[in-house]
């Protein structure tokens, strides 16, 4: 039996999107339940499409219906991490990065305790 390529596209498309679909208690904030699963999906393709930040979203903050605090994350070193504070707003029903909003922090860990790589 064939499948019609039609459908086989769009199998394709909803597997590649599925890391950016909602999860449960993936928003947290005063103004969680605004944000809907198709805003947390457009949220992370904004994001996904950033050069300035990190793509590996970590929290996702509603701060107002149409205003979003989000942090990602990036491994810099082999003993720490960077991670991105930024705010993501809704206008004319897109998602957009504020890129004046960027905060970017470097934390050292300790690497021979923290990390897949450890030999004991």
């Amino acid at each position: 039996m064939r499948v019609p390529l039609a459908i086989r596209i769009v199998c394709v498309i909803s597997f590649a999107l599925c890391p950016l679909s909602a999860r449960a208690g993936e928003v947290s904030g005063p103004f969680a339940k605004q944000v809907s699963p198709s805003d947390v999906t457009q949220i992370k393709m904004a994001v996904s499409k950033a050069r300035d930040v990190a793509h590996n979203v970590k929290k996702i903050e509603a701060v107002r219906p149409d205003k979003v605090s989000v942090q990602t994350t990036a491994r810099t070193a082999v003993d720490e991490d960077t991670f991105y504070e930024f705010n993501v707003y809704k206008r004319s029903g897109a998602w957009t990065i504020d890129t004046n909003s960027i905060q970017i922090s470097i934390e050292k860990r300790d690497f021979r305790t923290h990390g897949p790589d450890i030999i004991r």
